[in-house]
């Protein structure tokens, strides 16, 4: 270990999995970001002085004498009116080339508001859709499962769902979208001229994996700064949890952690929930609303995926 500048230079990895890296340090938090071998990577579990970290990108070309940079704090979104229209990456780039963003920059992945400080769900989001507007109405401050066979055209329903939508801003959570998916959301929001009040976060398939965890928490932060702050109808649209669930599981499972049903993790209620529950109706008229894409493979509304959502939705 050597220190450059005040900040501590790791040169010992003791032990290298394809998704995670172990080493002994010390002074670093939970959820931190760090560089591993000029890699991108966030502390994923602390065991008095061993720190386990995911790579985003994957540990391949990481040898046990790769430099480790802890960053000192976690992931944040900066924020401000400046983010709607613009398409960002899973850890708040822009992906179309243009300018960094400025604003406050808040951590993402933060607490659910206190259920004391919460209103009743009443307030209709019209879509224009008969088959939503009348079966499945949705409410603001609603947290909505949306199961799907992977052949549908779920992704084409959501974007229409997000052009019809009586809400102030829609914010985009793309996990493993294809390129055509994440090219189709670009043309169909441009020729619709509805850039000005949609927010996009995308990790398309070319993307390394484990960076879908990070989308959720991006575009929720980015939904409570127009909702809490602002006071707007916000509403939030992902796809896919299932690719999500299955990031969580990639990691878990190269932790050596024990599977428990279909191969999920064992905190999969709670990693998913935590994004769920975001979803509010607040005293100052704001609101988030969530509709989540969750892909059924074979139909199968038993596994463990959709099970979670279903109990934490009651949907």
């Amino acid at each position: 270990m050597t220190t450059r500048a005040f900040q501590k230079i790791y040169t010992k990895i003791d032990n290298i999995t394809k998704a995670t890296v172990t080493l002994r340090a010390s002074g670093v938090g939970n959820d931190e970001l760090a560089t591993v071998g000029g890699k991108l990577a966030q502390v994923v579990k602390i065991m008095g002085e061993n720190v386990t970290l995911q790579v985003f990108a994957g540990t391949e070309g990481i040898a046990t004498d790769s430099e480790v940079v802890f960053h000192g704090e976690p992931p944040k979104l900066r924020v401000s009116d400046n983010l709607a229209g613009r398409f960002f990456n899973a850890y708040g780039e822009p992906l179309e080339g243009g300018e960094a963003l400025d604003g406050e920059a808040r951590e993402i992945g933060g607490p659910t508001v206190n259920p004391f400080r919460r209103r009743q769900p009443s307030e209709l989001i019209a879509t224009g859709i008969a088959g939503i507007d009348l079966n499945n109405t949705i409410v603001t401050g609603q947290k909505i499962p949306f199961f799907a066979d992977p052949d549908q055209p779920y992704n084409a329903v959501m974007a229409n769902v997000a052009l019809r939508a009586k809400a102030d801003k829609i914010i985009l959570g793309g996990m493993g979208l294809t390129n055509d998916d994440f090219l189709y959301f670009k043309q169909v929001f441009e020729n619709a001229g509805a850039l000005d009040r949609i927010v996009s976060f995308v990790n398309t398939t070319e993307n390394p994996p484990v960076e879908r965890l990070l989308v959720p928490d991006m575009a929720l932060t980015a939904a409570e700064y127009f909702a809490v702050d602002k006071g707007e109808k916000v509403l939030v649209l992902l796809t896919d949890m299932t690719l999500y669930a299955d990031a969580l599981a990639i990691v878990s499972n190269r932790m050596d952690q024990i599977p428990s049903k279909d191969s999920m993790p064992g905190s999969l209620y709670s990693d998913l929930a935590k994004i769920y529950e975001k979803a509010v109706q607040l005293p100052n008229g704001g609101s988030i609303t969530i509709i989540a894409v969750t892909t059924l493979s074979g139909g199968d509304i038993t596994h463990a995926i959709p099970d979670n959502t279903g109990y934490i939705t009651e949907g």
